[in-house]
């Protein structure tokens, strides 16, 4: 029997703050859009794996008195837990989406980002296609973000992990060190890291070239 032939990985691009924010405002304003605006913010607000984020339960994210925002990831890769920091800006959707939650009777035992659907009619498995409160699928989520994409007029690929690769291009660009990405990342050690900005940050290599000359033609 043929040997069916891997599909290609296109390379991961990181999403950027504009891009985000066109995504954010395209969420609009019902339960189904404050959810999906609460997704976006943890991802790109805290360079989580998008399995980590949607294990989140309300109780990880923390709100402490000196006003920064802690989001506990309990069971990450490798089974490793791991306390990362939120970039401020990005809590005001988490919070109005929690807020949204008790409004439909969602508890703090479903995960933070959750269905939302109530329908008493039954798919046809034969399963219910109540969602409410009930996990969310990595599939679900990726179809939404490029639907939102398509709406916000991002001709570019918008991809989930894209959100982290953004969030960790940003954190060097400000000058944040690299023990803090890597702890922020959750990788185990800094060389992980250092491969994983190399690949997919290139402003080191851009402003670089800028400062080449280029000889006119004679």
């Amino acid at each position: 029997m043929p040997k069916t032939k891997k599909p290609q990985r296109r390379p991961g691009r990181p999403a950027t703050i504009d891009e985000v924010r066109r995504l954010l405002a395209a969420t609009g304003k019902g339960p189904a859009g404050l959810r999906n605006a609460a997704f976006i913010s943890v991802c790109f607000g805290s360079g989580l794996r998008c399995a980590e984020a949607l294990s989140l339960m309300p109780r990880d994210v923390d709100r402490r008195p000196d006003g920064g925002i802690l989001l506990r990831v309990l069971c990450g890769k490798g089974n490793k837990s791991r306390t990362v920091a939120l970039v401020p800006e990005f809590f005001g959707p988490i919070q109005r989406w929690i807020d949204q939650r008790r409004s439909h009777g969602i508890t703090d035992r479903s995960p933070l980002i959750c269905g939302i659907t109530t329908s008493a009619k039954k798919n046809v498995m034969g399963g219910s296609r109540n969602t409410l409160g009930r996990p969310i699928t990595h599939e679900s989520m990726r179809l939404t973000i490029a639907r939102l994409a398509s709406k916000a007029g991002i001709n570019q690929r918008i991809h989930i992990h894209g959100f982290r690769h953004g969030h960790a291009t940003a954190l060097a660009e400000s000058g944040v060190e690299l023990r803090a990405i890597s702890a922020q990342l959750g990788h185990s050690n800094f060389n992980t890291t250092s491969l994983y900005l190399a690949k997919i940050n290139p402003t080191e290599q851009i402003f670089a070239v800028s400062k080449v000359g280029i000889a006119k033609p004679t």
